[in-house]
């Protein structure tokens, strides 16, 4: 299993935008994190711990520690249930982990998202969990309720007060949740160009965070030349 580049994002505490800020990846010995430009442009915006230099790439043999404790400890009696809700298998590189968990620790403001799969044919897939579910009346009983494979529709929320872009994730007219945030510009790609499909995944029992309830997954193809999170608007400064 690949580990996929990850995309890291912050939340503005008072906006409550969460905005990309950098890039994680995988080298061949190690890894490597880099500021992306616009970083330069958020008002507010401080260093992440352990990066204090906006324009340095830095680079390590091991994983960063501000991105390896938002990993949970492999000796752990309970760490196969919890590979088993992000459904991911034993041995699992950890930006794999990382990328479907999000890297989400509670009261914090940092955000990671997996770089969606896009081949030389320009067919794309991408997993992910819904968000927002906890916001919708009914939604939990109506999770419950899916079943791997059965087909999603999105639906346009222009009159959300946070982003007029956002999608909401439906099933039978019932609204579930949102597409994240950072994957709105990809998704709204894969359905311009037609034929993209959302379906059911993954339904964990209700005893895990909100935000691990309901994973989806998306296929379709992008139009030529688009890869996501690249070109000039997630150049990096270094």
């Amino acid at each position: 299993m690949d580990a996929p580049r990850l995309l890291v994002a912050w939340q503005d505490p008072r906006s409550r935008l969460i905005m990309p800020v950098g890039v994680l990846d995988q080298l061949s010995a190690g890894f490597s994190f880099a500021y992306l430009q616009r970083v330069l442009d958020i008002p507010g915006f401080r260093p992440l711990l352990g990066f204090e230099d906006l324009e340095r790439r830095y680079e390590s043999a091991e994983l960063f520690p501000l991105f390896r404790q938002r990993l949970m400890d492999s000796r752990r009696s309970d760490y196969h249930r919890y590979l088993t809700i992000l459904g991911l298998p034993e041995g699992a590189p950890a930006l794999v982990v990382l990328g479907r968990s999000e890297g989400r620790r509670a009261g914090d403001s940092i955000f990671l998202m997996a770089e969606p799969k896009v081949d030389d044919e320009g067919r794309t897939s991408a997993s992910f969990f819904v968000h927002g579910t906890r916001y919708k009346a009914g939604a939990e009983s109506r999770i419950s309720a899916l079943h791997e494979g059965e087909l999603l529709v999105l639906r346009d929320d222009k009159q959300n007060p946070v982003n007029s872009r956002a999608l909401l994730v439906t099933h039978g007219g019932d609204e579930l949740g949102w597409i994240p945030d950072l994957l709105l510009d990809y998704v709204h790609v894969v359905r311009d160009v037609g034929g993209m499909t959302i379906r059911v995944a993954q339904v964990n029992r209700g005893d895990v965070p909100p935000n691990l309830r309901l994973r989806v997954q998306l296929q379709g193809s992008v139009r030529e030349g688009y890869l996501p999170f690249r070109g000039e608007e997630w150049a990096t400064t270094a």
